[in-house]
């Protein structure tokens, strides 16, 4: 039986939609009326009435009543296993999210310290620039907070984390420690560690002080199913878990692979220079979407966050109090986290072990050494590099040229479209101007240049919520003040849908698998309160909501 081309298969369904639109992402059959399920996979799509003859007495039928079915969303740069780590109850979450003012970001650790007396105590997510009355987490001051046990403060971005003295002793972190690759301890002018790491290596050095305080296997055990949770109620049904400490895999691994895993996963290893250096490593090649677990890549950290003042920009920085806040100390321009060289070695080494790479990069200047180091790993066989799609991670500052660039070596880009909700109004009034926050994440320009644009949340660096990268990549309205910072970079809705659904498939060389809904595929489906394409677009984000989610035809949540 076949309706339009759309092979339909003689045999009962298992699990039947009907009564609202189907929005399929499929060029070649973008809406249907209907869609049958058998076996984890799609058995068809079409009219109603061709697919509800597949029903048998056992069909169950879903009546959407109106609302929509779509690919279920894929989070192309997430980070579950940080979020079950930092996040998962009981964790002390500080972020500007959940806890505005810095007065409550205390409270909130002095009540966790005095609840545990003597075990060590980490806390997520204090943001200098959103929380203003946040006084500095000076090592002295956490030092009186927590005087007798680790404490360890993570900034929202990730990208810097506080300890005090007991941390640091813990750690081992003395004046006598070198900086790891690609990150660094603030030291003193005598060489004192001040308490403060930079990037990951650091960060992950300091957080050996939390020791098995900080949670034991059944604690990760249960921490990571939370985040499968968490992701499954936002519509997700696979995740990158884009930056997989070697040590978590087989946690996260046995935690996908669990029955009734709410969440598909594929890791991006952190791809320090001790694993470039095994020539004896190898790419294992991607896995099926069957297959709940995978390795996709190596990823890179070419530069920090705007929020740190570590990102390497062709423009300044301003120097204000802002600026000062965050330890520029009127210094107008960031850093990159290795060299060129550096760069271009690394890319090299684990593009011969045949790992795709991703590459954090939010400057434009880093922009472009992250292109050349590209460049200099595919130098040899260009459709080598092509085949692997590396991947550009959030792309703060890109430039249109710089994109157009990208597409043509055969990188693709993936953007932390919710920088401009959350930080749109940091960026044009505390650290550029508001013709840098009018370009920031310019999915525009992307788009337009001929890439597969993907959209992320970046995990625990803002709330993960697929329909909130859909609705700022729409809008580009910043919060609280519902500023708007350039009309000139939006998507439309088709298109970001796409940007969370067959795009990020795609970038995972899952595209025939996941990603869109078509005969043969994985029934990743996510039921939406109302058909996205007709709600108010300056409301999109209070008008659609997630209704339910299927991980292959199994309900992983509803509401």
């Amino acid at each position: 039986m076949s309706q339009e081309g759309i092979e339909i298969v003689p045999d009962s369904a298992e699990l039947i939609f009907t009564g609202g639109p189907v929005l399929t992402m499929d060029d070649a059959a973008p809406e249907a009326e209907a869609l049958a399920v058998r076996d984890g996979l799609i058995i068809a799509v079409g009219r109603a009435a061709e697919v509800l003859a597949l029903r048998g007495p056992d069909t169950r039928v879903v009546d959407l009543d109106g609302r929509a079915l779509l690919p279920g969303f894929v989070e192309a740069h997430g980070h579950p296993s940080t979020m079950a780590l930092t996040l998962a109850p009981p964790a002390i979450d500080v972020r500007p999210f959940t806890v505005p003012t810095g007065t409550e970001v205390y409270e909130r650790i002095k009540a966790a310290v005095a609840a545990a007396p003597g075990k060590s105590v980490g806390a997520y997510g204090i943001d200098l620039l959103l929380q203003r009355d946040l006084a500095l987490p000076t090592r002295e001051l956490l030092d009186e907070l927590c005087p007798n046990a680790p404490l360890v403060v993570v900034s929202n971005s990730g990208h810097a984390a506080y300890g005090n003295t007991a941390a640091l002793r813990a750690a081992g972190i003395t004046a006598d420690t070198p900086d790891p690759a690609g990150a660094r301890f603030v030291r003193d002018e005598s060489g004192e560690p001040t308490g403060e790491a930079q990037e990951t290596g650091a960060i992950l050095t300091l957080f050996e002080a939390l020791g098995e305080d900080f949670r034991d296997d059944a604690q990760v055990s249960a921490a990571l199913d939370w985040a499968f949770a968490e992701h499954a109620r936002v519509g997700i049904t696979t995740a990158t878990d884009m930056a997989t400490d070697p040590r978590n895999v087989l946690a996260l691994r046995a935690a996908a692979e669990r029955t009734g895993a709410a969440l598909r996963i594929r890791s991006y290893l952190i791809g320090t220079p001790e694993l470039a250096a095994e020539p004896e490593r190898r790419f294992p090649g991607h896995a099926p979407a069957s297959e709940m677990f995978g390795i996709s890549g190596m990823k890179l950290w070419a530069d920090g966050t705007p929020w740190q003042g570590s990102v390497a920009t062709s423009f300044p920085f301003k120097d204000n109090d802002a600026t000062l806040r965050i330890g520029m100390d009127h210094c107008t321009h960031g850093p990159m986290n290795y060299s060129p060289d550096q760069l271009a070695e690394l890319a090299t080494a684990f593009a011969a072990q045949g790992f795709p790479l991703a590459c954090h990069v939010h400057g434009d200047v880093t922009f472009e050494a992250v292109l050349d180091a590209y460049a200099k790993a595919g130098a040899g066989d260009p459709e080598m590099l092509r085949a692997m799609r590396p991947r550009m991670e959030h792309c703060g500052a890109a430039t249109a040229e710089q994109y157009r660039r990208a597409a043509d070596m055969g990188a693709t880009v993936s953007l932390f479209m919710d920088h401009v909700r959350w930080w749109g109004d940091v960026l044009a009034d505390d650290l550029f101007g508001p013709e840098v926050a009018d370009r920031w994440m310019s999915a525009r320009s992307a788009w337009d240049a001929g890439h597969r644009v993907s959209l992320h949340n970046d995990g625990v660096c803002s709330p993960t919520d697929p329909l909130s990268s859909v609705a700022t990549a729409l809008t580009r309205r910043s919060h609280p003040s519902g500023r708007i910072h350039g009309t000139s970079q939006r998507l439309t809705i088709d298109e970001a849908l796409r940007a969370v659904t067959t795009n990020p498939a795609w970038q995972l060389h899952l595209e025939d698998e996941i990603g869109m809904l078509r005969t043969g595929m994985r029934a990743d489906l996510v039921v939406l309160s109302r058909d996205p394409r007709t709600a108010p677009v300056e409301h999109f984000r209070e008008a659609v909501e997630v209704s339910a989610t299927y991980l292959s035809g199994r309900r992983t949540w509803s509401r």
